[in-house]
């Protein structure tokens, strides 16, 4: 009995030696799971830390793989800091074409538990890649086509805007999801004569502006007619604050319609016609009917001198302008947005950029103007993307290579005719004063409300600003228009407009992670 009370005894001690020896697996796998949990989070940060480190190279201006690696290092050594309870290293990283971005990080966590079974470092690996995708986008181009771009700027200009186009078509994997307008300005933009009898054209003369210049109530279209002239498409810009906001063009509120461009004929020289000596005009391009000594308004305003008129023809070479009522309006028309970015859309714009020819002053405020119609979903196009729609993004390029200019000169009128009429017809808010004071200050106040209204939160248009070769002045108007400071580009030559049209489109580019 006491044997077998005595093997009883040992009986239970190798149960237990043998169930203690069992625990030692069983722990080791817990102690894997709980150790296999901490790599995963640990994997997890170094993977967030690379990532981030790639967006930040993407984010910059255009580098080395040599930097973009030194600036992923950093970023992940600042991102995960002290807490990171792993090693790492930044293994690759290599720069693609078309601005992808390939990265690869190396490391291994200690173990803690699963040491019972021999394992003493758990190995991680992670990758991160980014790629450029233009997303869904409306863009237009708003180019500053006035006579000082003549020349090489203008060269310039063109293949910097076309380089933009192809980059912004390249970049896009849907043609459905781009679409592009061009809006060339000078002192004016030209619509397109094909609109005249379109619902926001004041055809009826019912705007308060229309017969400004005219000694009575008087239709511009009219005069066209009478001398048997087509209109060349060119408008003037709308009564504030209509010019610095997105109303939309009503016949039922006459002050929202576009009003037609219509130069005047000037007063012919006093040795001509027995007019007084007022001084020189530019555009005298047929023969006044009525005569003034002392008031140079009445032979300017006097309507009946259009009946059965011969305009003169030919360009003056004071101004660069032609001679007759679309004086000025030389520029090549605006493109409303194409429907897609299939190669006849696109050759619809690639082909008018390459009409753009250069005239008149420096009206920024009316170009950009035009630049918000054709983004907008309402008038007087209506072909813009709802705002709003999370999906599409709308983008101006503005460009210009000087500053507002409404220019003074010799005569009566003070100033060329232009989309703001003449300067004494008030409608800038000053009647006189030099171009680069005043009259420069208000145009220049009517842009910035102008970019304000269009940067507002329930629109959000993004905007980029580009100078060229503007040596004197401020440029803060245009600084202050951007959308983000780094969306302001002061190019010094012409000769780098090409790259600095280039790295815009690259910002317009979205980088996304594809893994």
């Amino acid at each position: 009995m006491g044997l077998f009370r005595s093997f009883h005894r040992s009986e239970g001690g190798n149960v237990a030696l043998m169930f203690a020896l069992a625990l030692v697996p069983l722990f080791g796998v817990v102690g894997a799971a709980v150790d296999f949990s901490r790599v995963s989070q640990t994997r997890a940060q170094l993977a967030d830390a690379l990532d981030a480190g790639v967006l930040a190279v993407g984010s910059q201006p255009e580098m080395s793989e040599a930097e973009a690696y030194q600036v992923i290092n950093d970023w992940i050594t600042a991102h995960l800091g002290d807490k990171y309870a792993g090693k790492w290293q930044l293994d690759s990283v290599t720069l693609g074409d078309g601005g992808s971005i390939l990265a690869t990080a190396s490391g291994s966590v200690d173990t803690t538990l699963a040491r019972v079974l021999g394992i003493y470092e758990m190995q991680i690996g992670v990758t991160s890649e980014a790629v450029r995708s233009l997303g869904k986008v409306e863009v237009v181009l708003v180019l500053d086509n006035t006579g000082s771009m003549k020349g090489t700027k203008l060269t310039k200009l063109k293949e910097a805007a076309n380089a933009l186009v192809d980059t912004l078509v390249d970049a896009t994997a849907d043609p459905e999801d781009l679409r592009i307008g061009l809006v060339p300005f000078s002192m004016t933009v030209n619509v397109g004569s094909g609109y005249q009898n379109a619902s926001w054209i004041d055809n009826n003369a019912t705007s308060p502006i229309h017969d400004d210049i005219f000694d009575s109530n008087y239709n511009r279209f009219a005069a066209f007619n009478k001398m048997n002239v087509a209109w060349a498409g060119c408008v003037e810009g709308r009564p504030y604050p209509h010019d610095v906001e997105e109303t939309e063009p009503s016949a039922s509120d006459p002050e929202t319609l576009y009003v037609p461009y219509f130069a005047p004929d000037e007063p012919d020289p006093a040795s001509k016609n027995g007019n007084g000596n007022f001084g020189t005009f530019y555009n005298n391009y047929i023969s006044d009917k009525k005569y003034s000594k002392t008031n140079w308004k009445v032979p300017q305003g006097y309507t009946l001198k259009y009946n059965n008129a011969t305009p003169k023809t030919g360009t003056n070479s004071s101004t660069g302008y032609i001679y007759g009522p679309n004086a000025g309006c030389q520029l090549a028309a605006l493109v409303r947005l194409t429907p897609d970015a299939e190669p006849a859309s696109i050759k619809k714009v690639t082909d008018a950029i390459d009409a753009m020819t250069a005239v008149g002053d420096t009206n920024i405020p009316i170009g950009l103007a035009w630049g918000w119609n054709v983004l907008s979903p309402t008038g007087p196009f209506g072909d813009g993307i709802e705002y709003g729609d999370d999906e599409w993004n709308k983008i101006v390029v503005l460009m210009t290579d000087g500053q507002n200019q409404n220019t003074d000169n010799s005569n009566p009128n003070d100033s060329f005719y232009s989309g703001v009429g003449y300067i004494w017809q008030d409608r800038l808010g000053v009647v006189a004063g030099s171009s680069s004071t005043k009259r420069r200050e208000a145009l220049d106040g009517r842009l910035s409300e102008l970019c304000t209204n269009m940067k507002a939160e329930a629109v959000d248009i993004q905007i980029y600003t580009v100078r060229v070769e503007v040596t004197t002045g401020s440029s803060q108007v245009l600084k202050d228009c951007a959308t983000e400071p780094d969306y302001f580009y002061d190019v010094e030559n012409v000769a780098d407009l090409t790259d600095t049209f280039t790295d815009i489109g690259g910002s317009i580019q979205k980088l996304r992670l594809s893994k």
